[in-house]
């Protein structure tokens, strides 16, 4: 650092907030650390530093408005590094622009190179030691290499894809590197344009930016959209370049630095969802090291003017200084133990050695440490008062313990159950059928009740246990049926099938003898039909009392009375079949509303079981009551106990239970759970489907739930590229034919001609092609079409 340098540095000893009133895209420092320049769609100022302040140099804007035009909206600026009163800027309009800020004129604009880029250009960058180099990368795939003296291009690239980010590596003049929306890394040779040194894969998804290390050769780093930030070494020299290290973050990664003085601590932020700076010790790569907080929006760029002091500018429209001694430390509030389960279903945790000793000395507890069956009070953490390492992770001895699963803990029923669930293609009572079996046989009494009462409550299949004691087992008597005559019993009137069971087919006929002098029916003239119906209410319950003697009992279950067909003496309960003489037949007449709907068949949200009584029609011999069954509605809606089933199952633990029974109900599930926690069970029951690997109960898990952002799992990650056999490159274009070195990949042996579609080969002598043509040709010749003398077809070693 430079005696300048370090006088500035040391000047810079408090917070500073600059508001500019509009979102920021970047910010860059001269070498003397001294102006600071800040680009954006509406803002383009050069700052300069000062110990409380920042003090507006220009304002590159500041013109009319007739005068302003695409060039002074920009994505990148960059310092030369040389002459501070001169700076190049990356716009949206596809040129590369090159500003003189010590001219005396409003218009800074010292030179553009129109039609650079096809593109909006997004990094611009000069070269370190070779200053009139400068390089820029664009949506358009390119990269330019510019020579400011003479104001031309001197070197094009072509990359695979949308050019993010651009460097010149610091420790070999004539090599940079690139980074791509296709998720590589390439690196290039200036003086060879034709094609790339080496090609990284390194990221699921486009890399927004990659640095060289400062200090360590041949070293980069690159994040992107994947939430990660990795290290590779052996970039520039012969080898093969290895990863070094990955930092996974919360969110996607838009900018990644290197700390100054510091080789294993990098910066980054992002550009969506998050508001913070982090700072990253890549030797303890799941929790930041520190963090700053004081941005309100999106933090797009950031840069250090020193290992202490960090710039940072946002989408909020500020640029904040703040200092490293200031930054918040996560690890602080993290609780120092770490505990981890196995797929197995182990559990091990680590603690520090001298929290164990202490809490031994303390408690004086028996037993050995980590046992099941003794444990030592609750350990109390505080930090020290003074930090004697600010600038790296305490290290601490720690000691591993396993505790090994008990039998109850084991996940052999987890698993067993996913695999032998039905979930479709049956319907639901024969689902809940199987699944009720499945579980039983495992011993899971709870959840094999769960899927009985499932059945029972939505599926009427079952005559036997349809009434669920809705009814009394004892037929009313006659003390009982002046008060059982005042209660609204629905009863359902019907004609009864001809094809139901022998069983419900027993009917009495009760002649009940005329009076003399009693009236009759048809002896009202002036009563109306409606009249007799007003006055006659049915009432089932009275009707079987009159009809039962007292001491006569059911001899059936709960949904059935059954009056005896024994022949009766002629008594009190024997009249002449002329005292009630019908008017008309009662079936003739249409139904009532009300009929209607109390003999509509149970739904999944009524949970009514469907039963009727019949009254024949009138005959010689008298009028018989033949009982079917009794329609009774449930008085109560069942769906809130469904859904707290749900939730009490997910609560436990039990997401598989949650997951099934949302599957087997299918279109009855609204208005049960909200898509919020059935997406959260979904995602839980697939992520322990993928730990066992159960890969194919996962897929069907997906392919079955009803919530998009579940379903569209299956169309993720389909794509697979493969790579070159010559040249190693890989193809994303055409899987058939390399673009590097032209090759064809695959060749039929048959035809001669390149394979673009399904292909065949023999695992042993490696020949094949179409697969048609090599179907065709093993139809009748058992060697390789090739001529290599392989018997493919005979090996049966095709595929």
């Amino acid at each position: 650092m430079s005696k300048k340098q370090k006088t500035d540095a040391e000047g810079v000893h408090s917070k500073v907030v600059v508001s500019l009133d509009n979102a920021c895209s970047s910010i860059c420092t001269d070498a003397s650390t001294s102006l600071i320049a800040v680009v954006g769609r509406k803002v383009f100022k050069v700052l300069r530093i000062q110990p409380s302040s920042y003090e507006v140099v220009c304002n590159l804007r500041d013109l009319p408005n007739k005068q302003l035009n695409l060039n002074y909206s920009n994505n990148d600026v960059h310092f030369h590094p040389k002459d501070e009163s001169q700076l190049a800027t990356a716009p949206t309009n596809g040129s590369v622009v090159i500003w003189d800020i010590s001219k005396r004129t409003k218009n800074k604009l010292y030179h553009v190179f129109e039609g650079a880029h096809q593109r909006a250009v997004n990094k611009v960058s000069y070269h370190p030691k070779d200053y009139n180099l400068l390089l820029s990368g664009a949506q358009d795939s390119c990269m330019n290499i510019f020579d400011t003296r003479q104001r031309m291009v001197v070197s094009a690239f072509k990359g695979p894809d949308c050019v993010r980010d651009v460097k010149f590596a610091p420790s070999n003049e004539h090599y940079f590197a690139a980074c791509y929306d296709n998720g590589t890394i390439q690196v290039w040779d200036r003086r060879y344009n034709e094609h790339c040194l080496k090609t990284i894969p390194g990221h699921n998804g486009p890399v927004y930016c990659c640095n060289w290390h400062p200090e360590v050769e041949h070293c980069i780093l690159s994040a992107g959209r994947d939430k990660l930030i990795k290290g590779y070494e052996g970039i520039t020299s012969t080898g093969r370049p290895k990863e070094r290290f990955t930092v996974s973050t919360p969110f996607s990664v838009a900018r990644a630095k290197w700390r100054p003085g510091h080789k294993n601590h990098i910066t980054s932020c992002s550009h969506f969802l998050d508001n913070t700076v982090q700072i990253w010790d890549y030797r303890r790569p799941f929790i930041p090291f520190a963090s700053f907080t004081e941005h309100t929006d999106d933090v797009t760029d950031l840069l250090w003017l020193n290992d202490q002091v960090l710039i940072s500018c946002s989408k909020d429209g500020k640029v904040i200084q703040q200092l490293f001694s200031d930054a918040l430390r996560p690890v602080d509030k993290a609780t120092p133990v770490a505990l981890s389960f196995r797929p197995d279903g182990h559990v091990v945790h680590a603690c520090s050695d001298s929290l164990i000793h202490k809490s031994k000395a303390t408690h004086n507890n028996s037993g050995q440490y980590g046992s099941s069956r003794h444990s030592y009070q609750p350990m109390s953490f505080r930090k020290p008062d003074y930090d004697p390492y600010p600038e790296a992770f305490l290290l601490f001895a720690s000691s591993l313990k396993e505790h090994p699963k008990d039998k109850e803990g084991s996940m052999d029923k987890f698993i067993s159950c996913a695999k032998a669930f039905k979930l479709h293609g049956q319907p639901m009572h024969e689902l809940c059928d199987h699944n009720y079996k499945v579980s039983a046989e495992l011993g899971r009494q709870d959840t094999a009740q769960t899927w009985l009462f499932l059945k029972l409550l939505y599926c009427n299949t079952d005559p036997d246990c349809s009434m669920l004691g809705l009814l009394q087992t004892r037929a009313p008597t006659r003390h009982t049926s002046s008060r059982l005559s005042n209660v609204q019993t629905p009863v359902i009137i019907a004609e009864a099938s001809s094809d139901t069971p022998s069983s419900l087919h027993r009917r009495d006929s009760v002649s009940l003898p005329k009076q003399e002098g009693a009236p009759s029916i048809d002896s009202c003239p002036d009563e109306t039909e409606d009249d007799v119906e007003e006055s006659n209410p049915p009432d089932l319950n009275a009707a079987l009392d009159f009809f039962e003697s007292s001491d006569q009992e059911s001899d059936v279950g709960p949904a059935q009375i059954i009056v005896s067909q024994q022949p009766r003496q002629q008594g009190w309960d024997e009249l002449p079949t002329e005292s009630i003489q019908l008017r008309h037949n009662l079936l003739a007449r249409p139904p009532s509303p009300d009929q209607e709907a109390l003999s509509a068949v149970s739904t999944a949200h009524s949970a009514q079981d469907s039963s009727s009584v019949s009254v024949r029609p009138q005959t010689k011999e008298g009028m018989s009551y033949n009982k079917q069954s009794v329609a009774i509605t449930a008085p109560w809606n069942f769906s809130p106990v469904v859904g707290d089933m749900l939730k009490f199952y997910a609560q436990k633990g039990d997401v598989q239970m949650s997951v099934s029974v949302l599957l087997v109900l299918g279109d009855k599930t609204p208005g049960l759970v909200n898509e919020i926690q059935q997406e959260q069970w979904f995602s839980s029951y697939i992520d322990l489907l993928i730990r066992y690997e159960l890969w194919s109960v996962a897929a069907l898990v997906i392919k079955l739930c009803p919530l998009p952002s579940i379903n569209e799992m299956s169309q993720q990650s389909t794509t697979y590229h493969i790579g070159c056999g010559g040249c190693s490159k890989s193809m994303e274009n055409r899987g058939w034919q390399c673009q590097r070195c032209e090759k064809i990949t695959s060749t039929c042996s048959v035809c001669n001609r390149a394979v673009r579609g399904l292909v065949v080969w023999c695992q042993v002598c490696g020949h094949g092609g179409h697969l048609q043509h090599i179907t065709q040709w093993h139809k009748n010749y058992e060697q390789c079409p090739a001529g290599c003398g392989h018997q493919c077809a005979r090996s049966g070693c095709l595929a």
